[in-house]
């Protein structure tokens, strides 16, 4: 039989034990819970783990990611009236002011004073030539010198999609007016004599000729950014408003980037795949918000470097300036009413 003292001795061995036994239980509970938290509490914690980033992006960078899409909106814009109400292509229209100016040119000396590749150049010759507008005449030492010359209905053709540009320019530069107008257009000017364009000469030189050549030259570089990055350019800029917000929903998003749902539905659907974004569910079932990853905030930085680079070549000292940021305003302003219009 056992003593009472060694009784006891196992009775308070048990009970330490069993002490210990709930403190552990305690311990393991405590680590392994994670707060229930809503969704609005999630969005706060994850802007305050990414702000430094964030505002970086939404700052200094927005200047950049947001004067690039209104350009290249108003440059889809111009694309598309083309395309829809007279099955043209801005460069077809290139194509056809310079022949006009200089009759019998080579297809070649077209290339070099549109300073577009021979290939995108041959094309609209033949397409326009197909069409009736162009005469083509072959030469019999190189295809390439095939000399073009402008028919009547090639005439035609350029008055109509000419007034079709200076109506788009029109409606687009409508917000700016007097003092601010001029300084507007210099800004386009300055651009097109920086880059030495050698298609600004005869009709060409037009203040709404000066803005669809900024317009476009803006929206080329910009896509052949995002090509670095194996991107769209609706990706692009959709990975870029993103970053700018840290977190934002499907609805907002749509109207900054002014894209139907299936468009940004499958842009970011992509970002998505690739491990750039992540959807977020919001307060309610219908409501998604959007987020990018670590790789997302990488790429989009890089992009916005290099988007804000790409533009302050373009303007050099008109970048960023009261002149340049009231212009982009204009433009945004204008872009606004045309969709509403339109």
């Amino acid at each position: 039989m056992p003593s009472t003292k060694t009784t006891k001795v196992a009775s308070l061995e048990q009970s330490l034990t069993f002490f210990c036994l709930i403190i552990c239980l305690t311990i393991v509970a405590h680590l392994e819970y994670r707060p229930s938290w809503d969704t609005r509490t999630y969005h706060m914690e994850y802007r305050k783990r990414r702000r430094a980033t964030v505002e970086h992006i939404g700052g200094t960078w927005g200047v950049g990611s947001d004067a690039a899409l209104v350009f290249d909106r108003w440059m889809r814009i111009i694309a598309g009236r083309l395309r829809t109400e007279y099955g043209s292509t801005i460069n077809q229209f290139w194509v056809l002011l310079v022949t006009s100016e200089r009759p019998g040119m080579p297809i070649t000396a077209a290339a070099n004073t549109l300073e577009l590749n021979y290939t995108t150049v041959a094309e609209c010759v033949g397409q326009l030539a197909l069409a009736g507008a162009l005469e083509k005449t072959e030469s019999e030492d190189d295809s390439r010198c095939a000399l073009i010359t402008m028919t009547g209905a090639g005439e035609r053709l350029m008055d109509t999609l000419d007034r079709c540009l200076i109506s788009i320019a029109k409606d687009a530069l409508a917000p700016l007016e007097g003092k601010r107008r001029v300084q507007g257009l210099r800004l386009f000017f300055e651009v097109c004599v920086r880059l030495d364009k050698k298609r600004m000469a005869g009709n060409l030189v037009r203040g709404d000729s000066a803005f669809i050549i900024t317009c476009q030259q803006i929206a080329v570089e910009f896509g052949r950014l995002c090509r670095q990055y194996h991107l769209s350019e609706i990706q692009g800029h959709t990975l870029l408003a993103v970053g700018q917000n840290g977190c934002i929903s499907m609805r907002a998003l749509r109207e900054k980037l002014r894209l139907d749902a299936p468009t940004l539905s499958r842009a970011v659907s992509r970002l998505v795949e690739r491990g750039l974004a992540k959807r977020i569910e919001g307060a309610s079932r219908r409501e998604t918000n959007v987020a990018l990853t670590a790789s997302g905030l990488q790429c989009a930085s890089s992009l916005a470097e290099e988007t804000d680079s790409m533009l302050a070549r373009l303007f050099a000292s008109d970048y960023g300036s009261t002149v340049f940021r009231q212009t982009v305003n204009a433009l945004r302003a204008s872009l606004e009413e045309y969709i509403q219009h339109h």
